[in-house]
């Protein structure tokens, strides 16, 4: 006689809370300490910029989407020191389309307090950094975050002046959003180009 396996699944009912934070995963929104520490003391002068996750929860009651309006700065927080969970401020994709893990770090350089985003492009057994320059003094997090690359590879922009011309590029990797850009990597010209991705 075979036997019959029922399997449950957790749905929220109605009016029942959803944690949105779920929806922002390590490695796209944030990387763990130990993720970090491969990169981070490849740069002198700079220390890493903890982050802390925090739950977001929303009620579920007649939204087809709860999250829907949800965003990294409602989940994330800036931290002075590396309190417990703290994450490291960065991300990892494939950024130059190699196959190999790359990752960008938000640091801040130890003399003046600035916060700088650099980028570290895996080069066999070690990496290329890759300044992206100032994170500027947002009130709050504003990424840096990854995204995948598109799979018809090429990424379109918003359309800020409702002409329907998005800027529209060929990209070969992941892409990197930070503040009001989104950063890919010019093959060509062996470097990253950005766009205005935020008005």
């Amino acid at each position: 006689m075979a036997g019959l396996a029922v399997v449950l699944v957790a749905m929220p009912r109605v009016g029942q809370a959803v944690d949105c934070s779920q929806r922002f995963l390590l490695g796209a929104f944030a990387l763990t300490p130990t993720q970090g520490a491969l990169v981070v003391g490849k740069v002198t002068g700079f220390s890493p910029i903890y982050i802390l996750k925090k739950p977001v929860e929303v009620s579920s009651s007649g939204a087809a989407d709860p999250c829907e309006f949800v965003y990294g700065f409602d989940v994330f927080e800036f931290t002075d020191e590396q309190e417990p969970g703290a994450l490291v401020a960065g991300c990892s994709g494939d950024f130059d389309g190699d196959g190999a893990r790359d990752y960008v770090v938000l640091l801040r350089r130890r003399t003046d307090g600035v916060k700088v985003a650099y980028a570290f492009l895996t080069r066999g057994g070690t990496f290329e950094m890759v300044n992206l320059g100032l994170y500027g003094e947002p009130p709050v997090w504003s990424g840096p975050y990854c995204s995948p690359r598109p799979q018809t590879g090429i990424f379109e922009g918003p359309d800020f002046d409702g002409r329907g011309e998005g800027v529209r590029v060929r990209v070969v990797g992941d892409l990197i959003t930070m503040g009001w850009y989104t950063y890919y990597w010019r093959p060509d010209l062996k470097r990253f180009d950005a766009i205005l991705t935020t008005d």
